[in-house]
């Protein structure tokens, strides 16, 4: 009678498996059958959205085993011998091909691009494929990455989309600026001396203006006091905003800035001060305490976070301070679609004191922008952006700040995103939302 052995079995279990997987992620898979020379099957990529393939075809060998241990395996890799023959018909073959190991025993199975790896001569010279059991791990999550295989062997394909929509939070916000300047002759020719009749008249007199050839421009009505003391009266004149906003002049638009960024310095007081080298706003160290909390809500929920926060000298005493750390960030007004919108950068001040800058200011963000995750990224800039919305709204107590507010964007919507397994972080927040966070240019996937 015809026998059907246990290694047969075992390959068409190991088979299966990998028909599973394929077929879960939306994918077809179709078996060689037959007598085959060391391809067991094919991958065809297709859309899961509209069913079309596009004859994107992977091979694929497939092994299986029901040992206990895997060859070589360690905590986390294990390694699977290749014949020089076997090595040789996988690359050199037009197809990418993938080896697809699967172990029986604790269900799981590992995946390796050949051509990729046997590219390397050392690799090729050991004939054996190393597998990293975290890294490697063949399941449904897999598919970007096998995406990316069929696309590099076939350059210019389009792929089916692993993911239609997408939505871009970038780090602009929007501004909503004083309708109306000022402007008027003044005897100061610059912005020192005309700040220093004005502080000696009225110390607390905002700094909303800017001095050029000889005449001020300002959000304040210049003919109110103390303004009117240093300008000619009678040569006082009111525009709209807008001329200044709308204009394509670029003397006009720098002197707009220069206001703007006059206006968000008053804004942010007294909470934030700001360190001349770097132009950076940061919160202050409280006169009472040596930490301050800032409690504010998140893209989820009301959280805090510590903005300012002291650090000991660790190898000598813990209790003495080494250094404050502050959270900080950087701004840039630009105009985008002749829409004005303010560019928040996330970042950190340093000081040795709380007060005056630290000597090591410069290694210590270093250091801590190296290990910073893409989450704590989109954390602060939330943060900050609701600090911004919220800040200058008045209450009680105190008037609305007149001249800036701002409020927040919409996501960008995209017909075509670039598949999260690509590039996520492995320490976002399992608890929170996808997004992607576009920072100064550079897109990067957040949580938070």
């Amino acid at each position: 009678m015809k026998k059907i052995g246990r290694s047969d079995i075992i390959g068409q279990r190991g088979m299966a498996y990998i028909e599973g997987v394929v077929l879960t992620m939306g994918y077809m898979f179709y078996p060689t059958g037959g007598v085959e020379a060391g391809i067991d099957g094919f991958l065809e990529l297709r859309d899961i959205e509209t069913g079309e393939v596009g004859n994107l075809l992977i091979q694929l060998q497939g092994k299986a085993t029901e040992k206990d241990r895997l060859p070589g395996e360690t905590d986390s890799t294990f390694d699977w011998p290749c014949s020089e023959a076997d090595i040789a018909y996988w690359t050199q073959g037009t197809a990418p091909v993938l080896l697809v190991v699967v172990h029986l025993k604790s269900g799981k199975a590992y995946w390796k691009s050949l051509k990729g790896w046997f590219d390397d001569p050392e690799h090729l010279g050991l004939r054996k494929v190393v597998f990293d059991k975290t890294a490697d791990e063949f399941t449904p999550e897999s598919k970007a990455a096998i995406t990316a295989v069929a696309l590099a062997a076939r350059p210019g394909a389009s792929s089916p989309s692993v993911r239609i929509h997408e939505e871009v939070l970038t780090n602009l916000i929007g501004i909503t600026v004083s309708p109306r300047l000022y402007w008027a002759p003044t005897e100061h020719g610059t912005d020192k001396t005309f700040g220093a009749a004005l502080r000696a008249l009225h110390p607390p007199a905002g700094s909303e203006w800017i001095v050029r050839s000889k005449s001020v421009l300002s959000f304040h009505d210049l003919d109110q006091w103390p303004w009117n003391e240093l300008c000619e009266a009678g040569g006082i004149e009111e525009f709209d905003t807008v001329e200044w906003e709308e204009s394509e002049d670029e003397g006009r638009q720098r002197d707009f800035v220069a206001l703007l960024n006059r206006a968000i310095g008053e804004f942010v007081r007294p909470e934030l001060r700001r360190d001349r080298d770097s132009g950076a706003f940061y919160f202050q160290k409280p006169r009472d305490r040596d930490d301050l909390n800032y409690a504010y809500r998140s893209l989820q929920n009301t959280t805090t976070r510590r903005v300012v926060a002291k650090y000991g000298k660790k190898k000598k005493d813990p209790t003495q301070a080494s250094y404050w750390r502050h959270s900080a960030f950087l701004h840039r007004f630009a105009r985008f679609g002749g829409r004005w919108l303010l560019e928040v950068t996330p970042t950190y001040h340093f000081t040795r004191d709380g007060r005056e800058s630290d000597a090591w200011a410069g290694e210590r963000l270093k250091k801590i922008k190296e290990l910073e995750n893409n989450a704590a990224v989109m954390g602060q800039f939330v943060m900050w952006r609701e600090f911004l919305m919220t800040h200058g709204k008045g209450d009680l107590l105190k008037e609305p700040y007149p001249f800036l507010s701002f409020a927040p964007l919409e996501p960008l919507k995209l017909e075509v995103g670039v598949p999260d397994d690509l590039w996520k972080s492995q320490e976002a927040e399992p608890d929170s939302p996808a997004l992607n966070f576009s920072l100064a240019g550079e897109t990067v996937e957040e949580a938070g």
